[in-house]
C-alpha cells in the first residue's frame, strides 16, 4: 500500500514538472516571437504614391529600428500587385529619428493591377521579434502623368471646332508648345502660341519643379489680356484622375464679356485646377487615353461683378511627349474656343 502510495506521489510531481516545463517552454517561445514594440518600423512611404498600371515605377522605404537586438530582415508582401507576398526590402542605409536610430530599407515595384493598395510590411530583429503592423499605401491607376524630366517642344496642329470668330470654324489652328521665350520684368518665360486665321492666344508660362506655372494670357482679337501675381499653378504634376489644386493670385489687365463689353480686372483671385476623369478621347489624330482636367479662376469685377475664366484640358503622355488632344476655353460659362488635335511633331529645342 505505501509503495503505492509512494509511486502516485511521484507520479503526481512529475506531472506538476512536465506541466511546468511546457508552461516555460511556451514563454519562452512567446518572448522569442516578441511583439511589435520590440521592432519599430517608421515613414512607411511609396515615391510616388500613385503611379500608372503596368508602366511606372515607385520606390516603397520604411524606417526600421530594434530595441534589444539589430534588424534581420525586412519583407513586404506585394502579391496585391501581382508581385511575391515576400519580398525582402534592400538595406539603403541608416537613419535617426526622435532619439531613435536604425535603418533604412527601400525595394522599387511596379504594379500589373490597379486600385488603392496596402502592402503589409513585416520587419523582423536577430532574436525573431517581429512588427507586421505597419502598410505602405499605394494606388495604381490606368493613367498617370508624372513629373517630366524634361518638355520636349512642340508643335500641335489642331481642328478648331467652335470659336468666337466664326470665320475660324473648320479651319486649322497652329500651338507652339515650348518653341519660343519672351520676357516679362527681366523674367524669362516659355510661351505657349496658338494662332488661328484670326486671333489666336499666348501663354506666358514657366516650368517649376513639379509645376507648369502662368504669368500671363493673351487672347486674340482683344478678348482679354490678363497679369498674375504670384503666377497661376496650370499643371501641378504628377497628374491623375481625382488631383485638386487651388492658389491664390492677384490678377489685372481686362476682359470682354459675352456681350461685347470690357471689364478691366483688378482683383483676387481664386485659382483651382482638378483631374476629374480618364478617358479615352478620339479626336483627328486617334483615339488617345487621356485625363480631363479643369482650371478654374474666379473674381470680382468691375462693379464687383464676378467673373469666370475657364480651359479645360485633355492631356495624356505618348512616349516622352506630353499631348494635348482637345480643349476649351470659357468666359462666364460661354464656350469661346474648341480645338481638336490633328498631329504633333517635336522641334529641335528641349525645356529643363
Amino acid at each position: 500500500m505505501h509503495d503505492k502510495k509512494g509511486y502516485r506521489v511521484k507520479i503526481a510531481v512529475i506531472a506538476t514538472a512536465l506541466i511546468f516545463v511546457l508552461t516555460s517552454s511556451v514563454s519562452v517561445m512567446s518572448s522569442t516571437l516578441g511583439t511589435s514594440s520590440d521592432v519599430i518600423v517608421l515613414n512607411a512611404s511609396a515615391a510616388p504614391p500613385v503611379i500608372a498600371v503596368n508602366t511606372d515605377i515607385t520606390e516603397l522605404r520604411v524606417d526600421v529600428a530594434g530595441i534589444n537586438s539589430s534588424i534581420d530582415l525586412v519583407k513586404i508582401d506585394l502579391s496585391p500587385l501581382g508581385g511575391n507576398a515576400s519580398t525582402i526590402m534592400s538595406l539603403i542605409g541608416n537613419f535617426t529619428e526622435g532619439g531613435i536610430s536604425g535603418y533604412r530599407f527601400k525595394y522599387s515595384t511596379n504594379a500589373s493591377a490597379e486600385g488603392l493598395f496596402k502592402l503589409k510590411v513585416n520587419a523582423t530583429d536577430m532574436n525573431g521579434n517581429y512588427n507586421d503592423s505597419e502598410r505602405i499605401v499605394l494606388e495604381v491607376k490606368r493613367i498617370v502623368i508624372p513629373v517630366p524630366t524634361e518638355i520636349p517642344a512642340m508643335t500641335f496642329i489642331s481642328n478648331i471646332t467652335y470659336d468666337s470668330e466664326s470665320i475660324n470654324v473648320g479651319q486649322n489652328a497652329t500651338t507652339g508648345f515650348f518653341t519660343a521665350t519672351e520676357e516679362i520684368d527681366n523674367e524669362t518665360y516659355y510661351v505657349i502660341n496658338t494662332s488661328k486665321p484670326t486671333g489666336g492666344t499666348m501663354m506666358y508660362v514657366d516650368l517649376g519643379n513639379k509645376t507648369i506655372t502662368m504669368r500671363r494670357l493673351v487672347t486674340e482679337p482683344g478678348l482679354s489680356d490678363l497679369t498674375f501675381e504670384p503666377e497661376v499653378v496650370m499643371l501641378d504634376f504628377p497628374l491623375w484622375a481625382g488631383k485638386t489644386w487651388t492658389n491664390t493670385t492677384n490678377v489685372t489687365g481686362m476682359i470682354v464679356n459675352e456681350t461685347g463689353a470690357i471689364i478691366p480686372i483688378n482683383a483676387t483671385a481664386v485659382i483651382s485646377g482638378a483631374v476629374t476623369e480618364e478617358v479615352n478621347l478620339t479626336v483627328p489624330y486617334g483615339t488617345v487615353p487621356s485625363l480631363a482636367l479643369e482650371l478654374n479662376c474666379s473674381f470680382d469685377g468691375f462693379f464687383g461683378q464676378p467673373q469666370m475664366y475657364q480651359e479645360k484640358y485633355w492631356i495624356s503622355r505618348e512616349d516622352n511627349m506630353i499631348l494635348f488632344p482637345k480643349s476649351e476655353r470659357y468666359i462666364n460659362g460661354n464656350l469661346t474656343e474648341e480645338l481638336e488635335l490633328i498631329d504633333a511633331f517635336a522641334v529641335n529645342e528641349t525645356a529643363n
